[in-house]
């Protein structure tokens, strides 16, 4: 009986490796493939990702970005019930346990006993608001890479300062029902926000009656083995391109923020970078350059995220942009203010004066010229970008005729060719 007990160990033991070798191979390959990002995607929707790809893939991108010196930062915004902590718990969970660290609520005194090392790990703060205690020391941690709390403490009847030291660097996660938090915080991150929309909530709804399929063990070993791999080429050096000082050309110079957030964008460059680095070195590497495809992957992931974080919450004027844009497709022309008073139930002078001030803002633009009598039509304004377009900017690089690359989102192939 004891030896049939053994034998059970040795043979579980056995399959254990089995899985653990098959699960760090599949690891390999997905590291390698052109579509990992999408493959991310199909993953997060087998553990109940509904809608939410982009800020999902966003929230991958942060979390990787902790294998760099100066990792990125974010917080998850939106209303109580929005989902804000399922999406940061479901892609957590496809990290090492040893690399989160999540705080509920701390104390002033309990920073001053930190003495751990956090270095190249998430922090996870679920709800940032008064009850979760004094963050100013996390706030630390993340600016300066490290925290030193010099303490009093007696020793017997002698007096000591005893020093306790929290190792970074870190990246921060931080869920909030709060629109805007404090200026030093907000600068320190992004921010993304749930979709909020009545068709989202639909998309849940319906989703929440289908069986979850849920990821099997090799596939969770699998994720967590992708982190292991990535955590192999921290210190590896990553530099950009020459062609890179066009993309600085047409960042909004017009807020002193972009001097944060552009940073923060070549962070996001170089975390694509990091990830796609196994596409083309397998073996060991030492220094590596960011090349048209990650700028294009990081432009479409995380354009809008700059956006926001400049811009947080939607303006009166964007509403009406929304508006526009909405009658615009529905009715295949340009409207007037007559279409939106009627949509809105509103007079005339008041559609009017939304136009006038969305106008100004820059959120819609005259479909037609300013002349005497004529109708005046309207359509939506180009939405503000933080980085210019990856398919315009590419036309205009001497770089290959043609680059090819599978959407993170649509798992399609995207193509940008450059003008002859």
């Amino acid at each position: 009986m004891v030896r049939a007990f053994y034998e059970g160990f040795a043979s579980m033991n056995r399959a254990m490796k089995l899985e653990l070798q098959m699960a760090k191979r599949k690891a390999k390959e997905l590291l390698a493939s052109g579509d990992f990002f999408h493959q991310f995607v199909r993953a997060a929707k087998k553990k109940g990702l509904v809608g939410e790809e982009v800020n999902g893939l966003v929230l991958l991108v942060v979390c990787i970005s902790r294998l760099l010196s100066r990792p990125l930062h974010v917080f998850v915004k939106g209303k109580s019930s929005a989902g804000k902590n399922f999406l940061a718990r479901l892609v957590l969970s496809f990290m090492p346990k040893r690399a989160v660290t999540e705080v509920t609520s701390v104390s002033d005194q309990a920073w001053n006993y930190l003495n751990k090392d956090f270095r190249h790990t998430v922090i996870y703060l679920q709800e940032s608001n008064e009850q979760a205690g004094n963050m100013e020391p996390l706030r630390l941690l993340i600016s300066e890479g490290k925290l030193i709390r010099l303490v009093p403490e007696f020793r017997g009847k002698q007096r000591l300062t005893q020093k306790y030291v929290a190792h970074g660097p870190v990246s921060s996660h931080a869920t909030t029902t709060k629109n805007r938090l404090q200026l030093d915080d907000e600068n320190r991150h992004v921010s993304i926000r749930i979709d909020e929309s009545e068709e989202q909530t639909r998309r849940i709804l319906k989703a929440s009656t289908k069986p979850e399929d849920g990821l099997s063990r090799t596939e969770r070993f699998t994720w967590r083995f992708v982190h292991r791999l990535l955590e192999k080429r921290i210190g590896v050096e990553i530099s950009f391109p020459s062609w890179f000082s066009k993309v600085a050309d047409q960042v909004p110079a017009d807020d002193l923020r972009s001097r944060r957030y552009y940073p923060a964008f070549l962070e996001v460059c170089r975390t694509i970078c990091l990830i796609r680095s196994f596409q083309r070195h397998a073996g060991e590497v030492r220094r590596l350059e960011v090349d048209f495809v990650d700028y294009a992957i990081s432009s479409l992931l995380f354009d809008r995220v700059f956006v926001e974080s400049l811009r947080p919450g939607k303006s009166v004027n964007e509403y009406t942009r929304d508006d526009v844009k909405r009658l615009c497709e529905k009715k295949k022309t340009p409207i007037g203010a007559k279409d939106l008073a009627l949509s809105l139930h509103i007079s005339k002078d008041q559609a009017y004066g939304k136009l006038r001030r969305a106008l100004a803002a820059k959120t819609v633009s005259r479909a037609n010229k300013s002349e005497w009598g004529n109708r005046k039509l309207y359509i939506p304004a180009p939405r503000m970008r933080f980085v210019p377009d990856p398919r315009k900017l590419f036309r205009e690089l001497e770089l290959d005729e043609v680059v090819r690359f599978i959407h993170p989102v649509t798992g399609k192939t995207v193509v940008y060719r450059r003008k002859k």
